[in-house]
C-alpha cells in the first residue's frame, strides 16, 4: 500500500534515536472500536485516546510492490478492556478492520505514517495472551472467483439473488421463528419444550439470542430433535431458562431431501447433483470402482 509520511516524522526516523511508538485501531463486527498502542503511556491521536497496553508487542510487517498480501500479527494478553476471551470465542474480533500506524510518542504534532490496513485473520488464544494474523487488503484477490461444479448447492440460504448473480432466493423472514428455553443442558445443548416442528427441521439454521449473557450472539445449530437444540459450536457464556432467541430453519444444501421436499425451491437448487462422483472418475472404463 502506498504510504506517506511528513517532513518532521522522516527526519525523526532518520535520526540515531527515535521515540516511535506502534498503535493499532480495531473496528470490530459488533461496531466497538478498540484503540491501544505499545507506548508506555496513553496517547490522544486525531481526538482519540489510545491506550497504554502492556503485553501488546508488534512483529514484522512483510510487504512487496506486488499484489502479494501484507501479513504481521499482533500479541498481547487477554484483558477485559481490549481483547477478552469470550469476546474471541464469540466471534466479534472475526474480520475486524484493523489500522496499525506509528508516531512519535514525544510530538504527536509530527502526524502519522500508516504501515498497514487490513482485516483480523487467524486468532490463537490461550488462557491469558493471544495472536492475531493482521492480513493486507489485498487478501481479497486470494479469492476464487467463480462457480465451483459441486453435487451440493452452493448459495447461502436465503440469500438474494439478482439476473447476472443468482442465488437461493427463499425469503427467511416468514420462517423466522421466536422463543425461550426451558432447559439447559451445557454451552452447546439445550431445549424449548414449546417447539413442535418435526426433527431437523433446525439443522444447520442459526439461533440468535436476544436476551441474557449471550445478547446478539449467533451460531449454527448442529442439530434439533422434539425441542432440544445442540450446536456447532458452545456458546462463549452460559445460557440460561428464559433467554429468548430468534431462529431460522436451515437448509443441508441437498438437491432432493432439502430444496425440493423440504422448501419447493428446486429451480433455484445451486448444485450439480448429476454430476458423477469419484467412483465414476476413477473407475476403469467408466465402470464402479477404482484403478488401483
Amino acid at each position: 500500500m502506498a504510504k506517506t509520511i511528513g517532513v518532521a516524522l522522516k527526519a525523526h526516523y532518520a535520526l540515531n534515536s527515535t521515540t516511535i511508538a506502534r498503535c493499532w485501531r480495531f473496528e470490530r463486527r459488533d461496531g466497538e472500536v478498540v484503540r491501544v498502542t505499545a507506548c508506555a503511556r496513553d496517547l490522544l491521536i486525531n481526538s482519540e485516546v489510545y491506550r497504554a497496553k502492556e503485553g501488546v508487542n508488534p512483529t514484522a510487517i512483510s510487504q512487496e510492490a506486488t499484489a502479494a498480501v501484507a501479513n504481521s500479527e499482533v500479541n498481547g494478553t487477554m484483558a477485559a478492556e481490549s481483547v477478552d476471551e469470550n469476546e474471541l470465542f464469540a466471534g466479534l474480533w472475526d474480520g475486524a478492520f484493523v489500522t496499525v500506524f506509528e508516531v512519535n510518542y514525544r510530538d504527536l504534532s509530527m502526524g502519522i505514517l500508516t504501515l498497514q490496513s487490513g482485516n483480523i485473520g487467524d486468532v490463537k488464544a490461550g488462557r491469558s495472551a493471544f495472536t492475531a494474523e493482521v492480513r493486507g487488503v489485498t487478501q481479497s484477490l486470494q479469492k476464487v472467483v467463480g462457480r465451483v461444479f459441486t453435487k451440493g448447492c452452493q448459495w447461502v440460504f436465503g440469500s438474494i439473488g439478482t439476473t447476472y448473480s443468482p442465488a437461493c432466493n427463499k425469503a427467511l423472514g416468514p420462517l423466522t421463528v421466536t422463543g425461550s428455553l426451558t432447559s439447559v443442558t451445557s454451552l452447546r445443548a439445550f431445549a424449548d419444550s414449546t417447539r413442535a416442528e418435526v426433527s431437523d427441521y433446525f439443522g444447520a439454521g442459526v439461533i440468535t439470542f436476544t436476551s441474557g449473557e449471550n445478547e446478539n450472539v449467533a451460531t449454527e445449530i448442529y442439530s434439533f430433535a422434539s425441542g432440544a437444540f445442540v450446536l456447532h459450536l458452545p456458546l462463549p457464556y452460559n445460557p440460561a431458562v428464559g433467554d429468548t432467541y430468534s431462529l431460522t430453519p436451515g437448509c443441508r444444501k441437498r438437491f432432493d431431501e432439502d430444496c425440493v421436499a423440504k422448501w419447493a425451491n428446486g429451480n433455484n437448487f445451486g448444485g450439480f447433483p448429476l454430476v458423477p462422483g469419484s467412483d465414476k472418475v476413477l473407475g476403469l472404463g467408466g465402470t464402479e470402482g477404482t484403478n488401483l
